[in-house]
């Protein structure tokens, strides 16, 4: 069924008619079980299971078929056009607070015709509300008119970039728009619903936290990992849980849920014994996990632990005890039958084969050494566990992250029996809340053990080679390393060493494909210019060498570095950059710059940024206008007469305006990096 989604999704299949080989493939299934069924002796398990396979990718095809929101007749973009830009909606999702402001998921039911009649439709959008008073109070379920000029999300705007525009269409959402504050008006507020009031439950929660003494790193780390609230988290505070390996705490996720249920389960073990009671305690099992899961917002990885244990439970419950991947497959499968769309997130893929890793590798593991001191023995158990899960997952961090983090044994040696603690501190907190004393207790508890557990991470983060970054690997290799292992699986279970052998050729041709990497790499020369808001810079690369100039606010921000710039360091498998500031003198090998002017080996590039000072420097090859006054763009072509013009994403909006007049044919002329993403000419 994979498989069917995955071809379904890259070939962007949308005809109804795939429908009839799924149809046909049912049949066949069914006919053949009818057949065996009176002739047993004739069952071939290869023929059935060939049938079965065939049935479920073509399943898998008309489920992204019939689950992908544009390919239906109501979406509202078959009824919208250049003139049309009024619409009712309704929160679909609870609106996150911005800088300048309120980003809400909503989902458009109906649209205004020129007729001025509406039309009903359906389909979500990603709306950016003014900030005010007004938009701050936002609920989710609130019908709202809105009028706004609906866009299309843009492609990265960088290369290497994350693909922002295509996560949001795996989320359904294909457009956003703007709001301003005299645009838009509450019809309704939201109407009830468990979502809704689990948010406000949440809120309430959360106040519960501040008023029993937790605030700062403390209050963001408790909010997150016992009730997945993460905007408080700073983004260093991220960072340093990154290098650490210890990210996966602060995501309500299977460690969070599975500590719930096991306390659960040990709480109702008295009913276990009276089988009159067994759906009693199934039901109050289900009824908590689902209450927690929606308490903590229903993010995709909870909704997928809780879906795991929750089948856990029922299996218990009817008294089988199922094997452990078919519990895992048995979820994966409703997961995806609900929304096929879940394949293609990071989180889905990391967590299934986190537990997988888990399920199979943590024993084999576990038995390579035997600890006689039970506590050396719980570490060791933890240790496993950790070795085990990085194991099937360190694949997706090289090719999603490009990271590895070195002392990820060490880091959930205390992070693990941390997280169990905090819970459990957490739940003692809200349960006792009515009695402020006891609370406060726990409440300082809980500062001091998350105080701790923030100052090891912390403390890990600053070992040398803690994080190593900068790893690139293709799609192509991640697959060959998950076959390596796959292959490590078979050879074990069979005892036939020709396996491992397939493996060791794989691990050659990576090696190969890597050095051929890195010798196209060696002779990459390029000039670099980023689509970075309100920062100019420019990227020289030389072989590995790597050079940027730009503000030294750009070069120390972490996450603006990351999202906009440095994959594409990864992607070349650069140095680490040398970084200059504008107003250098620079004297590299490969560089010469001084006043705006740079020579890199035959291009030069003289970058306008200065109005009250311009320099006259004749003929360059680039010229990089940054400037945000205006100063008449004929003026600036006598000063230089550049073979292209370079617009930053910064510079005055006139500047656009201008070389429009001049050039009517824009291609040859100019480059505006604001509306076309970033330039880059190789040598």
């Amino acid at each position: 069924m994979i498989a069917g989604i995955l071809v379904a999704i890259y070939s962007e299949l949308q005809s109804i008619y795939w429908v009839v080989p799924m149809l046909g493939a049912i049949a066949l299934l069914g006919s053949y079980l009818l057949y065996i069924k009176y002739r047993p002796a004739l069952r071939k398990e290869f023929v059935f299971g060939g049938i079965t396979l065939i049935a479920f990718f073509f399943v898998g095809i008309n489920l992204i078929i019939f689950k992908t929101a544009e390919y239906r007749t109501t979406h509202y973009q078959n009824f919208t056009n250049e003139y049309q830009n009024n619409y009712l909606v309704e929160v679909s999702e609870i609106p996150k607070e911005k800088p300048n402001s309120v980003q809400v998921v909503a989902k458009i039911n109906a649209v205004k015709q020129e007729n001025d009649q509406w039309i009903s439709s359906t389909g979500q959008v990603l709306l950016y509300f003014k900030k005010d008073s007004a938009s701050l109070n936002i609920l989710q379920g609130d019908i709202i008119y809105v009028e706004s000029d609906l866009q299309d999300i843009n492609e990265p705007q960088n290369p290497g970039q994350f693909n922002y525009k295509q996560y949001l269409s795996f989320n359904q959402i294909y457009q956003q728009g703007f709001v301003q504050q005299n645009d838009w008006k509450l019809l309704s507020s939201g109407h009830f619903s468990i979502i809704s009031y689990a948010s406000v439950l949440r809120d309430r929660l959360l106040e519960t936290l501040k008023h029993h003494g937790l605030s700062d790193d403390e209050l963001a780390v408790a909010s997150a990992l016992i009730l997945g609230y993460k905007d408080d988290l700073d983004n260093e505070l991220k960072h340093s849980y990154s290098s650490a390996g210890a990210t996966h705490v602060l995501a309500v996720s299977g460690l969070h849920v599975g500590i719930i249920f096991l306390a659960i389960s040990f709480v109702l073990g008295v009913f276990d014994k009276n089988e009159k009671l067994t759906f009693t305690r199934l039901f109050i099992v289900l009824g908590i996990l689902w209450s927690y899961a929606t308490i903590t917002g229903l993010s995709p990885s909870v909704v997928r632990a809780a879906t795991m244990f929750s089948f856990v439970a029922v299996g218990k419950a009817f008294k089988r005890d199922s094997n452990i991947y078919n519990t895992l497959a048995g979820s994966a499968l409703v997961l995806l039958i609900i929304n096929p769309y879940l394949i293609m997130e990071v989180g889905f893929q990391l967590s299934y084969l986190a537990v997988l890793g888990i399920v199979y590798f943590q024993k084999i593991i576990y038995r390579r050494l035997y600890v006689k001191n039970k506590l050396l023995d719980y570490v060791w158990t933890i240790t496993s566990v950790s070795i085990a899960a990085q194991l099937t997952t360190f694949p997706l961090g090289l090719l999603y992250f490009h990271q590895f983090p070195t002392y990820f044994f060490i880091s959930n040696l205390v992070v693990i029996p941390a997280a169990m603690i905090i819970i459990a501190l957490g739940i003692g907190l809200f349960l006792t809340s009515w009695a402020p004393p006891v609370a406060s207790v726990f409440g300082f508890l809980l500062t001091w053990v998350i105080y701790g557990m923030n100052w090891v991470v912390k403390s890990i983060d600053q070992l040398p080679v803690s994080l190593i970054e900068g790893i690139s690997i293709s799609i192509l290799e991640c697959w060959m390393i998950y076959a390596i292992i796959v292959l490590f699986v078979i050879s074990k279970e069979s005892r036939k060493l020709v396996y491992l052998n397939w493996g060791m050729i794989l691990f050659a041709l990576i090696l190969t494909n890597d050095h051929i990497e890195d010798t196209r790499h060696h002779f990459t020369k390029e000039i670099v210019f980023y689509s970075v808001k309100d920062e100019p810079n420019i990227n020289f690369v030389d072989g590995k060498t790597n050079i940027l100039i730009s503000s030294d606010q750009l070069y120390q921000d972490r996450s603006t570095m990351l999202f906009n710039i440095k994959h594409h360091w990864f992607d070349l498998d650069l140095n680490t950059p040398q970084h200059f500031l504008f107003d250098e003198v620079i004297q590299t090998k490969q560089l010469l710059g001084k006043n705006n002017f740079y020579q890199f080996y035959d291009q030069t590039i003289y970058h306008f940024t200065n109005t009250s000072n311009p320099v006259k420097v004749g003929k360059v090859d680039l010229l990089y206008i940054s400037a945000q006054d205006y100063y008449p763009v004929d003026n600036i072509l006598q000063l230089a007469e550049p073979e292209l013009i370079i617009l930053s994403n910064g510079c005055h909006w006139q500047y656009h305006k201008e070389l429009e007049k001049i050039y009517p044919t824009p291609k040859d002329h100019y480059h505006d990096i604001k509306h076309q993403g970033a330039y880059v000419k190789s040598l």
